[in-house]
């Protein structure tokens, strides 16, 4: 090509929000390199054009200025993937920019708004810029790494479409970045709507061991042969991280990312495959309140635990008890009025203070720690065990998709993977759970 590349006509401006720029995206495939190393040669060529280099790069300086470049031209092409003309927002503010973060990456530096200004420049022409107001509204938006107030919109120049089309790259075109952290320690939350914010921290010995597990099963995971039916489920979609609560790491730790997450119940089971077969789910039972009689080192009543038929509540009522049960748990104090959407399964007939006195003679051993907000601290025992048995899959050579308490395997290790959860489980809690099975 020689420095030059073709503009082609640009599609229709896409209506979709923008969504944050990703910067940790990289190129992966061949042509993604190529795309990345033609794009870095045109901008070599018009900095030497226009004398706007006196001086030759420091070698970290050049390491950040070609990973800045990588990473906008992958995020650009690979959100015009997501979104045909699908645009990207990100925040040039020193504030952000010039601020240290575990969580920004290399590509949210310093160098960003003159990089950026030299993509836009038409004799370029990988990016196009809409300057940005403070009135904006994206998707995702997450104040530490797209930066509160104004924010810049970027959209795939034609130069960029033009290298797009010619090589064809698709989803599978792309990767991350290992220097992506994938342990998030939020802050405490104060709206509903709104996750809290990330705050920074000192890695420790438990950090750095539980960072290394997530690189193993991210790892892991890229070499899985996943396919799924629906062609807008993007597959190549797999890298985990932890996100602990309230800054503690005692507290929290579920399991998040991974294209399967986001997917219907039904649909999981029905669309993705494996070694062009289907899925099971295998479920932990009860696991919330098994793992808070293991807390205390206490035993569970025989049965079904959320059965209140004992005390005069039908079983079309368990919906709704377990929905009472687990905001107990979660809650910070004591709760005072039903939880939303418990009366379509407890009749009004049914006063919450009959309901919680029924719970409580079902369970007296744990509803003293009602409303103590225990559950965070439950669900990083219950993250562990499914890391644990990720990982014990991993030793025997089973893939696996975890979903918070739950695990995708193929159907031929389901007795084996069974196995392994309650294995897992009775070693961290003392106690055997129940584990169900589903298929499509």
């Amino acid at each position: 090509m020689d420095g030059q590349i073709v503009p082609i006509a640009k599609p229709v401006t896409s209506v979709v929000p923008a969504r944050p720029f990703d910067p940790f995206r990289r190129a992966k495939s061949a042509a993604a390199e190529t795309i990345v190393e033609s794009v870095l040669h045109v901008v070599s060529r018009y900095e030497d054009k226009h004398g706007l280099r006196k001086r030759k790069r420091k070698a970290v300086d050049q390491a950040t200025y070609e990973t800045t470049i990588e990473a906008i031209v992958c995020d650009l092409l690979y959100r015009h993937l997501e979104v045909p003309s699908g645009q990207l927002h990100v925040s040039q503010s020193n504030q952000i920019l010039r601020k240290k973060s575990r969580y920004k990456g290399q590509a949210l530096g310093k160098t960003l708004p003159d990089l950026l200004k030299v993509l836009a420049i038409p004799e370029v022409g990988v990016v196009e810029i809409t300057p940005g107001s403070k009135t904006f509204k994206g998707t995702d938006y997450n104040p530490l790494l797209a930066g509160a107030g104004r924010q810049t919109i970027l959209t795939a120049g034609p130069s960029l479409l033009a290298l797009q089309e010619h090589f064809g790259v698709t989803f599978t075109g792309f990767g991350r970045s290992d220097d992506e952290e994938i342990l998030l320690l939020r802050g405490t939350k104060q709206r509903d709507d709104k996750p809290a914010p990330l705050v920074e921290y000192d890695d420790t010995e438990e950090t750095n061991a539980l960072r290394q597990e997530m690189q193993t099963l991210n790892a892991w995971l890229e070499t899985v042969p996943l396919s799924c039916t629906d062609p807008q489920i993007n597959t190549t979609d797999r890298r985990l991280r932890r996100i602990f609560n309230n800054k503690d790491f005692a507290q929290g730790g579920r399991l998040f990312g991974g294209f399967w997450q986001g997917m219907k119940h039904d649909a999981r089971l029905e669309a993705i495959l494996l070694n062009d077969d289907t899925l099971v789910e295998l479920d932990y039972g009860q696991a919330g309140l098994l793992l808070l009689y293991g807390l205390i080192g206490a035993t569970p009543p025989t049965g079904d635990l959320y059965d209140l038929t004992e005390y005069g509540f039908a079983q079309e009522c368990r919906p709704g008890i377990k929905k009472v049960i687990q905001a107990s748990i979660n809650a910070s104090k004591p709760l005072i009025r039903m939880p939303k959407g418990v009366r379509k399964t407890i009749p009004a007939s049914k006063s919450f203070s009959a309901t919680l006195a029924a719970i409580g003679q079902r369970h007296p051993a744990i509803v003293h720690l009602f409303g103590t907000r225990v559950g965070l601290q439950l669900m990083r025992t219950e993250a562990d065990i499914l890391v644990a048995v990720l990982l014990e899959l991993k030793s025997r050579g089973i893939f696996a998709l975890p979903i918070h308490d739950a695990i995708l395997v193929e159907p031929r290790y389901e007795q084996e993977a069974t196995e392994v959860m309650k294995a897992v489980f009775k070693e961290r809690i003392g106690l055997i759970p129940e584990v169900s099975v589903e298929s499509s």
